[in-house]
């Protein structure tokens, strides 16, 4: 499990966003929420959940704890 990701916001959009972090880049599936408060962020750190299914592996991101429980 990928507890969070810490790092560079390299591509922000309000469903998805890049982290790189230690050189390796991370799509993570984020909310209205999330992106509204990081929007103007650099960097930053992302709460995750790995979602893994048949057809996919999804990497959610949520800004603070609250939101991803």
């Amino acid at each position: 499990m990928i507890a969070y990701l810490k790092g560079e916001f390299t591509f922000k959009s309000p469903a998805m966003v890049y982290v790189e972090a230690n050189g390796v880049g991370y799509e993570v599936q984020v909310s209205l929420h999330t992106y509204s408060s990081i929007r103007n962020l650099d960097r930053g750190t992302l709460h995750t959940h790995l979602l893994v299914r048949e057809d996919a592996h999804i990497l959610y991101g949520f800004f603070d704890r609250a939101e991803k429980e």
